[in-house]
């Protein structure tokens, strides 16, 4: 009876998750699976549609969401799509386990950070398509831009969630802090530079100011920040594009601009994340897939993908309009720091929101981060004894 009931549970798994598809369909035409964001497919849609006018393949776009593909990909294997999105962050990790095919060709014209994004062990896993990270935001009815440096701004003036280390992680970057170094090993969360940023940051808490006293509390620290700008009690905050359109609808009319470093000793590298299409290893179409995938790669489809979805590509051949949100972000992902692709970097963000947290409610800053930092790189053995 438990035989039963396991092959039926596994059934109803594969039956509700994307398929991987046979080599060809009949009539000896090849077909591809592609599973993007529903709010994707119309872009994929249109461009496989011109790819299919030199070559004999039947697509099919399912809308899905990306870390649903992601997070099922080791069960499901053969089973997933030929060509899914993957967030840069996941790549070290889907690679170690064999998970995601590297592209055959090089690229060209992509930022920096894009490559670096998708590049693992010196190979490629994906095409770059979207970027994004935060930003100064400010409300343009009050203050005419940003301010030079940040220590600049008086605290009640401002407003961030520090607590959370994405949001944290270059302000660590702006005093001489960073993540990893040369390798995993090489750990920059504890040096002098973290330890005084972590100091900066204990000292917008606990300056007193309503906000930032209430913001210690990282359940409600988000909606404070959100609230302070909406009620005119702060003109800046530190968020992504993301948050822009209940800043519009709060009334807010808000402008803005790469986040500037705290005090010009190094500059403030917020944290990149990169989003591609790559490639499932256990695709039974490799070849066809790699050949979407290399007529994907061109200046003019990241146009096109910046014009239909209105989110940031990362080729430095797409025009933005001068001043708008999309070129201040391109500039702002172009010079950030690109999210970690290791593995080991998912062992990070638990003891860093943990020491940032005991450092926004008054703990010693040194202290805090010496723990995380260790932590981490026990963390990363256990990660690399597997």
């Amino acid at each position: 009876m438990k035989k039963v009931l396991f092959l039926l549970a596994l059934a109803l798994l594969l039956v509700s998750c994307p398929k991987a598809n046979n080599n060809a369909t009949g009539g000896g035409r090849a077909k591809l699976q592609i599973a993007v964001e529903e709010s994707y497919v119309p872009y994929f849609e249109r461009i496989t549609q011109d790819f299919q006018r030199n070559h004999e393949v039947d697509f099919e776009i399912v809308g899905v969401k990306m870390f649903d593909v992601l997070d099922n990909l080791a069960i499901q294997r053969g089973n997933s799509a030929d060509i899914f999105m993957i967030v840069n962050d996941r790549v070290g990790d889907l690679s170690e386990q064999r998970l995601i095919e590297a592209m055959s060709f090089n690229i060209s014209g992509y930022t920096d950070n894009a490559r670096m994004a998708g590049t693992y062990q010196n190979q490629l896993y994906f095409v770059p398509m979207s970027t994004d990270t935060t930003l100064l935001i400010y409300n343009k009815d009050k203050v005419a831009g940003a301010p030079t440096y940040l220590s600049q701004l008086n605290p009640s003036d401002w407003a961030a969630k520090f607590t959370d280390f994405y949001h944290a992680a270059g302000m660590l970057s702006t005093k001489g802090g960073y993540i990893f170094g040369n390798d995993e090993n090489d750990l920059g969360l504890a040096n002098s530079g973290a330890i005084e940023a972590g100091r900066a940051i204990q000292s917008l808490y606990g300056s007193g100011v309503s906000h930032w006293t209430l913001m210690r509390d990282d359940t409600i620290s988000y909606d404070v920040m959100m609230k302070a700008l909406a009620d005119g009690d702060v003109n800046y905050i530190i968020n992504g594009p993301w948050a822009l359109a209940d800043i519009a609808a709060a009334g807010v009319n808000a402008g803005v601009a790469p986040i500037p470093s705290w005090d010009g000793s190094h500059p403030y590298q917020a944290l990149v994340g990169t989003k591609g299409m790559g490639l499932n290893a256990f695709s039974r179409n490799k070849e066809m897939a790699q050949k979407f995938l290399q007529f994907l790669a061109t200046k003019e489809h990241a146009q096109v993908w910046y014009e239909m979805t209105d989110e940031v590509a990362p080729h430095t051949g797409v025009v933005y309009p001068e001043g708008s949100l999309q070129e201040i972000a391109f500039i702002a992902t172009s010079t950030g720091q690109s999210m970690p692709n290791l593995p080991a970097f998912k062992t990070i963000w638990e003891p860093m929101a943990d020491a940032l947290k005991q450092i926004a409610n008054g703990e010693n800053p040194q202290a805090a981060l010496e723990a995380a930092q260790n932590r981490i790189a026990r963390d990363i053995e256990d990660v690399n004894r597997r």
